[in-house]
C-alpha cells in the first residue's frame, strides 16, 4: 500500500468517526459516546480536510493556491501571537478584521464573523434575543459577561444601536479556541450549521421529541449536526422527554 493510499484510508476512517460511525463495523456509535461531541466531530473533520489537501498535493501539504482555489483560513501559533489587541474592547467584526490582516487573503479564505459567533453560541457565551421589531440580536450570557463580553450603546447612521464588545480577556479566549473556530469556518457539516435557531425548528423538535423521532432523523430534517440537535434538545428541556418516549 502506498503512502497516499494509507492517507486515504486514514481519511476514510476519520470521516466515518466524525459522522458517528464505527469505521471497523460500519455501525452507528451509541448516542452517549464522546465521538458525538460537536467539538470532537469538528476536529475530526478538520484533520480529514488537512489530509484531503495533502493527498491532493501528492503527499505534501503546501500553502499555495492551485487552479484559483483558496486555502481554508488558518493561523499558526506564532501568527496568533502577532494579534493586535488594542487599548479598548472590540466588536467581533473588528476581531475578525484583525485576524484576517495577519494572513494573505489572496491565497486564503477570510475568517467570517459568523464563524466566531457560531462558536461562542455553541459555547453558550452568546444567545439570541428577539427585539420588539422582530430582529434577532446576539447578546452575552451570564457566562459570557464573566468572560468579558459586554454591550454598549453606540450611534450609527440609523440612530443608536446596541453593540456587543469583547474585552482583552474575551479576545484571548477567541485566540485560544481559534482551531475550533477555523473548523467551523472551513468545514460546515450541514447547510444550517451555525445559523440561529428559529421558532419553527424549536416547534419541530418539541413535536419530534414527543413522538419518539430519533436524533438522526431530526438531523436530516433540520440539516444540522446530531451534536447540535442534542444540545438544542437539552437547552429546550426536551432531553428527559426524549428519554421517556
Amino acid at each position: 500500500m502506498t503512502e497516499l493510499e494509507i492517507m486515504q484510508h486514514a481519511k476514510d476512517y476519520l470521516d466515518k468517526l466524525a459522522k458517528g460511525i464505527d469505521p471497523l463495523t460500519d455501525q452507528e456509535v451509541p448516542e452517549g459516546d464522546i465521538i458525538h461531541n460537536v467539538r470532537i466531530s469538528r476536529c475530526l473533520f478538520y484533520v480529514s480536510d488537512v489530509l484531503r489537501q495533502v493527498i491532493k498535493n501528492g503527499g505534501i501539504q503546501i500553502r499555495t493556491v492551485k487552479n484559483g482555489e483558496k486555502l481554508p483560513f488558518a493561523l499558526t501559533i506564532e501568527e496568533r501571537r502577532q494579534y493586535p489587541f488594542g487599548d479598548w474592547p472590540a466588536t467581533v467584526s473588528v476581531i475578525a478584521q484583525r485576524l484576517n490582516e495577519l494572513v494573505d487573503l489572496n491565497n486564503m479564505q477570510k475568517l467570517k464573523t459568523t464563524s466566531i459567533t457560531a462558536f461562542l453560541m455553541q459555547s453558550e457565551l452568546l444567545f439570541e434575543e428577539e427585539s420588539p421589531n422582530g430582529s434577532r440580536n446576539k447578546r452575552p450570557t451570564e457566562a459570557g459577561r464573566q468572560l468579558g463580553i459586554s454591550t454598549t450603546v453606540r450611534s450609527g447612521q440609523n440612530g443608536e444601536y446596541t453593540a456587543v464588545i469583547y474585552s482583552r480577556e474575551a479576545q484571548q479566549f477567541i485566540l485560544d479556541n481559534l482551531v475550533a473556530i477555523m473548523v467551523i469556518n472551513a468545514t460546515p457539516l450541514h447547510e444550517n450549521q451555525g445559523k440561529p435557531w428559529t421558532q419553527e425548528e424549536d416547534a419541530y423538535l418539541r413535536q419530534a421529541a414527543q413522538t419518539n423521532v430519533d436524533v438522526k432523523e431530526m438531523s436530516a430534517k433540520l440539516k444540522r449536526t446530531r451534536a447540535a440537535i442534542r444540545a438544542r434538545l437539552e437547552k429546550l428541556g426536551l432531553t428527559e422527554e426524549k428519554e421517556r418516549t
